[in-house]
């Protein structure tokens, strides 16, 4: 897939994310999700998918995406679907599992000190909501 095709399909998802037809949106997603896409941008439409099934009130589908989109950024040393996976369990009250995943992310060597803010902030939270 060229840049402009993948351009226009980003623009089409965007407008159906806008359009809150978060089925449609899921089926648009699905197959460019598992194209030969780079591994970075199959993560975020995994994160989108993720974040559709949230307000769809799909939980372990919800989870599952977080979990694939998560796999892709592991080996280039990131991590925002984890972030957002953490902050999902958290509002899910499952905050055990959002703390884990908050304390290993403030293990990463590679986290900027803006980041590790952000980590510490959360857990502060999850510390205040108990």
């Amino acid at each position: 897939m060229d840049f402009e095709e993948f351009r226009g399909r980003v623009e089409r998802l965007d407008k159906l994310a806008a359009s809150g037809d978060d089925r449609a949106l899921l089926s648009e997603l699905s197959g460019l999700a598992d194209s030969d896409l780079p591994d970075l941008d199959r993560a975020r439409l995994w994160s989108q998918a993720a974040q559709a099934h949230e307000r769809l009130n799909e939980p372990e589908k919800a989870l599952a995406a977080y979990d694939r989109s998560s796999a892709l950024e592991s080996p280039h040393a990131r991590f925002q679907a984890l972030f957002r996976k953490s902050d999902y369990l958290a509002r899910q009250g499952r905050k055990d599992e959002s703390r884990a995943i908050l304390k290993s992310l403030l293990e990463r060597p590679e986290a900027t000190l803006s980041e590790r803010h952000s980590f510490e902030a959360r857990l502060k939270l999850l510390r205040h909501k108990i």
